[in-house]
């Protein structure tokens, strides 16, 4: 870095400090990997292609990208943002390293890139870090966003901010975006549009095969109706609680509620007993099957998609609160009917998939959704069809990690010509 960066640096490190030592203080969870945030993560080879994803859902739908780009014959490795991300990618790909991203300044991003060398940075969707991007294009590391997105809730923030954003999105050497709307969006932020091709979303690649159940959360989801309410968030729950107790034939069915995020799971208990409801926690709980009513709390991250495999039914969260939406593409890959609310910023392109083949619905509150699941666990056949469509349409998707890899690909041969 050049003496006024240097200079910069240190003078936000300064400023940062006090605040970075109380956070650490209140949260000790924040130190968890905190060397890794500060850059020095374990040693991997250098050359590797340098893979990025923000949390849970995309480093899943990174590890699709990362064993096509193996298979090709590059050495890999892997950062997230969260924990979470970062243990689930460990426990899906044991052999490739995974580590927590460096924080988003000088003195982090330069030490991971001196030390790692990477061959390139792969950003999936648009974790679109300033400081990152320009410290990779100083060593000539060519930076790409795959999978890419500007939801309807981020593209007015970089429009409105496009003079401070737009370096950073010109520093971009190749874009693969998800749909024709968002290369349309990126070029109306400044990228050339030489640079962007539709490449599809790694999300919307079809799974080969389910993740199975562990022996013991099967004996305990056992063999009744099942409803799964997934990455609930505060205010979700109270509305599935009572939309199935308002539901018609529900009386024999169990519900599994996974919030959004597991430290959230005693506060979700005590609502659950609260209703009147028998509840257990997946980490607590005894392997017996869930009796007609029964709650459990999934508080593990990794086992949802299992779980959703063998639901009647699905509500995804984020979507009956301003939240923006989560992974609705889930419950449909496992032939799952897939319930969602209003709030679908974040997941609009897969929401208006599953609505065109009628295997998703939008319930605006308690009534809407007590009535789809009265519908759903009414007619198991239908619902059964309905997820049949789903995974129909997904495998009409096939082929954006392929589409994905022969662009890092080219990129890769493009640098190394130069």
């Amino acid at each position: 870095m050049r003496v006024v960066g240097h200079a910069v640096a240190a003078l936000t490190a300064a400023a940062a400090l006090p605040v970075a030592a109380g956070a650490l203080l209140l949260q000790p969870r924040w130190r968890i990997g905190l060397d890794e945030r500060l850059g020095r993560s374990p040693e991997v080879a250098t050359g590797a292609v340098w893979i990025h994803a923000a949390s849970v859902g995309e480093i899943l739908a990174a590890r699709r990208l990362v064993d096509a780009l193996r298979a090709r014959g590059h050495s890999v490795f892997t950062t997230t943002a969260t924990l979470d991300g970062r243990d689930v990618m460990r426990r899906a790909r044991p052999d490739v390293p995974c580590h927590l991203a460096p924080i988003d300044h000088p003195w982090c991003v330069e030490s991971t890139l001196r030390r790692l060398a990477p061959a390139a940075l792969v950003i999936v969707e648009t974790e679109l870090w300033p400081v990152r991007i320009a410290a990779a294009e100083r060593r000539g590391v060519p930076v790409l966003l795959v999978s890419a997105r500007l939801s309807d809730r981020s593209f007015p923030r970089y429009r409105r901010l496009r003079r401070l954003a737009g370096p950073t999105l010109r520093r971009i050497r190749r874009v693969g975006a998800r749909t024709e709307l968002d290369r349309d969006r990126f070029v109306s932020l400044g990228v050339p549009a030489d640079r962007i091709e539709i490449t599809g979303d790694l999300k919307l690649e079809p799974v080969e095969q389910a993740a199975p159940l562990s022996p013991d959360l099967s004996e305990v989801l056992g063999t009744r109706p099942l409803v799964v309410a997934g990455s609930t968030h505060p205010g979700e729950e109270e509305q599935v609680l009572d939309a199935l107790s308002a539901a018609k034939g529900a009386q024999e069915s169990a519900l599994v509620i996974a919030p959004r995020h597991v430290q959230r799971a005693i506060e979700v208990e005590r609502l659950v007993r609260s209703r009147g409801r028998s509840v257990r926690r997946r980490t607590t709980s005894q392997p017996r099957p869930l009796a007609a009513g029964e709650v459990l709390i999934l508080d593990t991250v990794g086992e949802l998609a299992a779980v959703y495999a063998r639901a009647t039914a699905a509500f995804v969260g984020g979507t009956l609160v301003p939240v923006g939406g989560h992974n609705v593409l889930e419950p449909a890959s496992a032939g799952c009917p897939v319930l969602h609310g209003p709030y679908i910023a974040n997941i609009r392109h897969a929401v208006e998939l599953l609505e065109a083949c009628d295997a998703a619905r939008i319930v605006k509150g308690v009534a809407d959704l007590a009535s789809a699941l009265s519908e759903i666990l009414g007619d198991p056949e239908a619902a059964a069809k309905r997820g049949e469509r789903a995974i129909a349409m997904l495998r009409e998707h096939r082929g954006c990690t392929d589409r994905t890899a022969e662009l890092v690909d080219a990129v890769l041969s493009e640098n190394a010509a130069n």
